[in-house]
C-alpha cells in the first residue's frame, strides 16, 4: 500500500490561511485614503496606523512561536486566526481613531503567530528535502492574498459605494470559517492524524514521540549566533524595501500619475503576481542548491543573489523617475510597475530559503526561531511607513518620490551583503 498524502492537505489548508492572512493585512492599503478621510486622520496618523500593526506583530513573534512549541500548532493557529478575524471585523464598526489604532495593534498581535506556527508545522509534516518547496507553496498563498487584497477590496468598495467598513466585516467573517477548517483538519504531527498511514510517516521521517518536559529555550545560543543575526537583519532590511508595493504604491500612482482607483488596484497587484512567480521557483531553487552545494550555500546563495536583483528593480524606478515631468505619458506608470515587479519577483524568489533556513537550524524550536527572525522582518515593516513619511513629507514632490525609490534600492542592496553571514549548517540547539 502506498503512502497517504495527508501532508499535502495540511499544506493546502496552511496556504489558504496564508492567503487570508495577507488579504486582511493589506486590504487597508487600497482603502487607506478613504479611511483617512472618513476618520479625519492626518497623513502622519495614517502612517502610525500602518506602523502600529507591525510593531505589535514584531513584539509578538517570539511569544507566538513559543506558544506553538509549548501547546502545539493546531490550537494556537486556530486561536490566532479567530483573533485577527475578530479585530478585522471590529475595524469595520469603529469610528474612533483611538479604537481603530487599538484594533489594528491587536490585529498585529494575533497575526504574529501565523507564519511561525505554519513553519513549525511544515517541519514535522515534510521531509527535509521537500521543506523548501512546501514553504514556497504556503508563502505563495500569502502573496496571492496580497494580490487579491487591492483588487477585491477596490471591487467591493466600488460595489458598496465606498463602504470599506462592510468589506472588513466580510473579511472578518471569512477568517472564522478558516479557523474552523484548521481545527477540523490539521493536527500537530502525522502520528495524531487518523488519515496518515505508516508509509507516509516513514516517508516524512517523523521523529520519535517526545516527552512533555521541554528543556529551556536556548536564549544564549540565539543571542550569540552570528548566522541568526545575519538572517534577522537581512529580513528587516528587505521588508523595509518590499513594503512600499503593498502599502504606499496606490498613493504614488494617484498623486504622481493620477491613476483612477480601479486601475490602481490592478497595477498594485501586478508586482505581487510577479512575486508569486518568483516564489514558485524559490523553493525548488533552494532545495536544488542545497543538494548541489550543501546547506550553507544552498540557503545563502539564493538569498544573497535575489536581494541584489531586487535593488536593481528599484534602481529602474529611480531611472524612470527622471521622466516624471512627463507624467502624462500613460506608459510611464506601467514602466515603474515593471521595475517594481523585478524587485518583488527577486525578493520572493529568495523567501523559501529563509523559511527552510529556520527549519534547518531551529529543530524542535523551529516555530520560536521562525518567530525570532520574523520579528525582525516585522520591525522593518513597522519602521518602513515612518521612514517613507520622513522621506516624502505631507506633500511630496517628484524629487521626494525618487528619493524613496533610492532608499528602497539601498536597503535591498544592504540586505544582500548581510545575507553572506547566514549559515544553515549551525543548528541553534541539538535535537
Amino acid at each position: 500500500m502506498g503512502a497517504t498524502r495527508v501532508r499535502y492537505g495540511t499544506a493546502a489548508v496552511l496556504t489558504v490561511v496564508a492567503c487570508l492572512l495577507y488579504l486582511d493585512r493589506y486590504a487597508v492599503g487600497i482603502a487607506a485614503e478613504r479611511m483617512r478621510v472618513d476618520l479625519r486622520m492626518t497623513q502622519a496618523e495614517m502612517s502610525w496606523f500602518l506602523s502600529a500593526f507591525f510593531w505589535s506583530y514584531a513584539l509578538s513573534q517570539v511569544p507566538a512561536g513559543w506558544m506553538s512549541d509549548r501547546w502545539g500548532p493546531r490550537v494556537t493557529l486556530t486561536a490566532f486566526i479567530a483573533g485577527w478575524s475578530l479585530f478585522t471585523g471590529l475595524l469595520g464598526v469603529t469610528s474612533s481613531v483611538a479604537l481603530v489604532l487599538l484594533w489594528r495593534f491587536l490585529c498585529g498581535v494575533t497575526q504574529a503567530g501565523a507564519y511561525p506556527v505554519a513553519s513549525g508545522m511544515l517541519r514535522v509534516w515534510f521531509p527535509v528535502g521537500q521543506r523548501g518547496v512546501a514553504s514556497s507553496i504556503v508563502t505563495i498563498g500569502g502573496r496571492a492574498g496580497a494580490v487579491l487584497a487591492p483588487i477585491l477590496t477596490a471591487y467591493l468598495m466600488t460595489l458598496w459605494a465606498g463602504r470599506w467598513q462592510t468589506v472588513l466585516l466580510l473579511y472578518g467573517g471569512a477568517g472564522i470559517v478558516a479557523a474552523a477548517a484548521v481545527a477540523g483538519y490539521c493536527r500537530n504531527t502525522p502520528r495524531e492524524h487518523a488519515g496518515v498511514n505508516g508509509a507516509e510517516r516513514a516517508l516524512i521521517g517523523e521523529p520519535p514521540e517526545q516527552s512533555a518536559e521541554r528543556p529551556p529555550f536556548p536564549w544564549r545560543t540565539v543571542l550569540t549566533s552570528v548566522s541568526l543575526w545575519a538572517n534577522s537583519v537581512t529580513q528587516l532590511l528587505m521588508t523595509m524595501g518590499w513594503l512600499f508595493v503593498v502599502t504606499w504604491l496606490p498613493r504614488y500612482l494617484d498623486k504622481v500619475h493620477g491613476v483612477p482607483l480601479g486601475e490602481q488596484a490592478l497595477m498594485t497587484a501586478v508586482p505581487t503576481v510577479a512575486g508569486i512567480v518568483g516564489m514558485m521557483g524559490g523553493g525548488w531553487w533552494t532545495d536544488a542548491a542545497s543538494r548541489r552545494f550543501g546547506l550553507k550555500w544552498g540557503r545563502r546563495l539564493p538569498l544573497m543573489t535575489t536581494r541584489f536583483l531586487a535593488a536593481a528593480g528599484y534602481g529602474v524606478c529611480v531611472y524612470l523617475g527622471q521622466w516624471a515631468p512627463e507624467a502624462g505619458e500613460r506608459w510611464l506608470p506601467w514602466a515603474v510597475i515593471g521595475g517594481l515587479s523585478l524587485a518583488t519577483f527577486s525578493s520572493d524568489l529568495g523567501v523559501p530559503a529563509i523559511w527552510a533556513y529556520a527549519q534547518d537550524v531551529g529543530g524542535k524550536y523551529t516555530a520560536s526561531i521562525m518567530g525570532w527572525s520574523n520579528m525582525w522582518s516585522a520591525v522593518g515593516a513597522a519602521i518602513a511607513p515612518l521612514v517613507y513619511n520622513a522621506v516624502l513629507g505631507e506633500t511630496p514632490g517628484l524629487v521626494e518620490w525618487n528619493w524613496l525609490f533610492g532608499t528602497c534600492a539601498g536597503v535591498f542592496a544592504l540586505s544582500g551583503v548581510t545575507s553572506l553571514a547566514l549559515d544553515a549548517t549551525k543548528p541553534i540547539a541539538a535535537e
